[in-house]
């Protein structure tokens, strides 16, 4: 009758291979015959010798790849972020839901509302989503908020990009005269803000200057609108604005609102119609 250490290298032997020899014991190294579906190894070689404990530092070690490997997702993510991103102000790429402040039962439903909607995100949904209401009670906050919480809870997987749609016009206007400055921003940087899995597209509107004087958006600025909201269709995207939906479709016209809205039910609206200017009244 075989022993039962013999048995077990039987059954080792038809599932594992060994790869050479322990470096604490001598013994044998062995690793599965079978990888992964994308071809990658199970785990690392481990020794099956009895009583060794390279096994746990073996684990350990892996256990140290996997923490510099998730922190370098991370910053390569955080990286594209920046990169591919048309802001005026930086600071707002460390907006969280946590530094949102809730004073009052119009705020709190903002940040049910937007943490459903990053939980949406997360889960593969191409949503559409807007924020309106006067500037200063914290729709680029919320937004933001959506891109952070939806990179770190895919792993960073999620790629996110932030267009101030203001800053997009004034670039773009600048650089009509200079071909390189306009290749870079119409090529490569547009490219890239058009195929990231989720974009905020920020402060549409706040060209137009005020509300009240009725302003039309010109041809090139709706041309402009239309581009980031057509390739933007199938893809998750939040949009701020200053503006109610009437005033939308009067600046920019019926063409580019539905494409805003597309996939936008009232779940994914949120309007601020009592929420103070944060800036000018701090709470």
């Amino acid at each position: 009758m075989e022993s039962i250490a013999t048995a077990l290298e039987k059954i080792m032997d038809k599932v594992l291979i060994i790869t050479g020899e322990c470096p604490k014991c001598g013994g044998p190294m062995r690793k599965w015959k079978n990888t992964n579906k994308d071809g990658t190894e199970r785990c690392a070689p481990v020794c099956t010798a009895a009583d060794c404990g390279y096994r746990e530092m073996t684990k350990l070690h892996q256990s140290k790849e996997r923490v510099m490997f998730d922190e370098a997702k991370m910053k390569d993510a955080l990286t594209r972020l920046t990169k591919t991103s048309i802001v005026t102000d930086r600071s707002i790429f460390s907006n969280r839901f946590e530094d949102y402040r809730t004073p009052d039962p119009e705020t709190k439903l903002a940040k049910q509302r937007t943490l459903e909607w990053a939980a949406d995100i997360v889960q593969g949904k191409k949503i559409h989503a807007i924020l309106t209401g006067s500037p200063g009670v914290g729709k680029t906050h919320l937004g933001m908020s959506i891109l952070n919480f939806s990179m770190k809870k895919s792993s960073y997987v999620i790629t996110c990009s932030v267009v101030s749609y203001r800053e997009l016009l004034e670039q773009l206007k600048f650089a009509m005269n200079d071909p390189e400055a306009r290749k870079q921003i119409q090529g490569a940087l547009m490219t890239e803000i058009k195929k990231t899995d989720l974009v905020l597209i920020d402060d549409i509107g706040a060209e137009l200057g005020r509300l009240e004087d009725n302003q039309q958006a010109t041809a090139y600025d709706v041309d402009v609108l239309t581009s980031l909201a057509e390739a933007r269709l199938d893809k998750a995207t939040i949009f701020t604005t200053n503006l109610t939906s009437k005033q939308l479709i009067h600046a920019y016209g019926e063409r580019v609102f539905s494409r805003m809205m597309n996939n936008a039910s009232k779940e994914y609206v949120m309007n601020f119609k009592e929420t103070t200017d944060k800036r000018r009244n701090p709470i």
